[in-house]
């Protein structure tokens, strides 16, 4: 049986070479990883909302659907907001009623914003700014003013850290305010990553959203703990690797 398509999702700032030790371990494996670039990041004019993101999220799941493969998508936590709605009418069940082989059997969210539709990034801040949130004087683009402690802060290779932050791009502030269109949680089992360490969405906050997702969805999250910061593919890629070919169907 052919393994399922790994496509990997991006949070804010981020590049898909983040990932790249997360995806040479699972590519070691034996799985096909496909990295996306999000337009709202280094983007010249800024991308006034998310739906570019969208897209190009929809477009890597169904091209690998296309060609019968069954798709795990894993999101980084803004890359949570953008793959959930990515995901309408694409995963298997949706698929197989048109006719259709493929499409998505599970969602990860590593430390990522699992919300309902309707509900934007910022309105899980509660619509306020963070204080490591560098916003430009037009509103139109954010930086991370903290990096190496808000997202790295357990890795200690000083040239990893340096080739980490030399990545990061402004990201368009316009994404963070963009509505969900459709929470996938609802529909498609998902496993969600919470991680001890993270500095940027504390684990209780992430907890709160497992809590609401299994809530909403009748218990279709599980939760998975990982003594990490919010870069757990960076610090920890062979456990997060693991988690991911367990929920592909490995026994690891």
């Amino acid at each position: 049986m052919a393994k399922p398509v790994i496509v990997l999702v991006p949070g804010a700032w981020h590049p898909p070479s983040c990932f790249s030790p997360l995806t040479k371990y699972l590519e070691g494996h034996g799985y096909t990883v496909d990295g996306i670039s999000l337009p709202s990041v280094g983007s010249t004019p800024p991308q006034p909302n998310f739906d570019a993101d969208v897209d190009v999220i929809a477009s890597a799941v169904g091209k690998h659907a296309d060609q019968g493969a069954e798709v795990i998508l894993l999101f980084h936590s803004y890359g949570g907001v953008p793959g959930a709605s990515a995901c309408k009418g694409l995963s298997r069940s949706d698929r197989r009623a048109a006719g259709e082989k493929g499409g998505v059997v599970h969602l990860v969210y590593c430390c990522a914003f699992a919300l309902d539709e309707g509900v934007c990034l910022m309105d899980g801040l509660g619509g306020r700014p963070l204080p490591w949130f560098g916003i430009a004087e037009d509103e139109k683009t954010l930086v991370a003013k903290t990096p190496v402690e808000t997202f790295y802060n357990d890795v200690h290779d000083r040239a990893v850290l340096d080739g980490l932050v030399d990545s990061l791009r402004p990201h368009a502030y316009g994404a963070f305010w963009s509505k969900s269109t459709y929470a996938a949680w609802k529909d498609v089992a998902s496993t969600y990553v919470v991680c001890e360490r993270d500095a940027a969405i504390p684990p209780q906050a992430q907890r709160a959203m497992i809590a609401h997702v299994n809530e909403a969805s009748g218990g279709k999250m599980r939760e998975v703990s990982m003594d990490a910061s919010h870069s757990p593919f960076v610090s920890r890629p062979e456990e997060l690797g693991r988690i991911v070919r367990e929920i592909a169907g490995e026994k690891v």
